[in-house]
């Protein structure tokens, strides 16, 4: 007995594909920027110092002195020579009380007293220790004004362009099957 066979023959199918790649560029511009610094405002008042020049002594060193302060030292010699005065008369009247012990006191006195003695003595030179200086600095009013830089920038955006790829599909190759019967 001959059993019919069964024959199967397949050609598989193919498929081609072509592949286009996508294409993207991204461009960032760089941003603009500028920056301004303004001057501060300053303002400087500077007060005038004070300088006192007090040349009293040296002028009275020269003995050239006003009235006031040659009253007051005529004053203390004259006091001065008053109470010299009053103890030499206090003196002599001992002496004379004590004449009975010999000598002649009217006479020693007479003697002592007869002339002047005094001493002038006019001023020196003015010496630069003489002169008083005095100096106090003025003070100084510092106003400043800071100001603020002033900054401009402009942000530029990206440029980004984007070409989509693609992919071509298509059959290289059909699928065929072939079903036989062989006796």
């Amino acid at each position: 007995m001959n059993i019919p066979k069964l024959q199967i023959q397949s050609t598989p199918g193919r498929i081609g594909l072509t592949t286009n790649k996508p294409q993207q560029t991204i461009r960032q511009p760089k941003a603009e920027q500028s920056i301004r610094q303004p001057g501060a405002d300053m303002s400087i008042e500077q007060r005038p110092g004070k300088l006192t020049i007090d040349q009293t002594n040296a002028w009275h060193n020269l003995d050239l002195k006003n009235v006031l302060v040659r009253s007051k030292e005529l004053v203390g010699i004259a006091e001065q020579k008053w109470r010299e005065g009053l103890a030499r008369v206090s003196r002599e009247g001992d002496e004379m009380m004590r004449i009975e012990n010999g000598g002649n006191p009217i006479a020693a006195q007479a003697k002592r007293n007869a002339g002047f003695d005094f001493t002038f003595e006019p001023g020196g030179r003015p010496v630069y220790e003489l002169v008083d200086l005095n100096y106090q600095p003025g003070g100084a009013d510092i106003s400043i004004n800071r100001r603020e830089p002033e900054i401009d920038a402009r942000v530029r955006k990206p440029e980004h362009t984007y070409n989509p790829g693609n992919v071509d599909v298509r059959m290289e190759q059909m699928p065929d099957l072939k079903i036989d019967w062989k006796v």
